[in-house]
């Protein structure tokens, strides 16, 4: 069963200004983490105040945040950036207002 994915306003604004094909391979991507929710990479283990939260980076160069919500069975993505960017504060990965999908 798959997962339902919201992107949150912030990482839709990211996915848009990426070039058209980097754009398709991520939404690609989203689409079989929908399948496998938890196949991204815990930050807890490294960053305690983030274990909420799990990363998928795609080609070695762009980092997609997300919280997966068992009980609502959703995948929040809340940030992507480029993997040479520090890592968001807690408070700029609150969920926001959707623009999804």
């Amino acid at each position: 069963m798959k997962s339902n994915i919201e992107l949150m306003s912030r990482a839709f604004a990211v996915l848009e200004s990426l070039p058209q094909n980097i754009a398709f391979d991520i939404v690609d991507r989203l689409e079989r983490l929908s399948q496998f929710p938890k196949m991204g990479a815990p930050l807890g283990a490294r960053f305690p105040k983030l274990k909420a939260y799990r990363q998928l980076v795609y080609k070695h160069s762009i980092r997609i945040i997300y919280e997966f919500d068992e009980y609502e069975d959703t995948i929040y993505v809340l940030a992507i950036q480029d993997c040479r960017q520090k890592l968001p504060a807690l408070r700029d990965l609150k969920r926001d207002n959707t623009n999804g999908e």
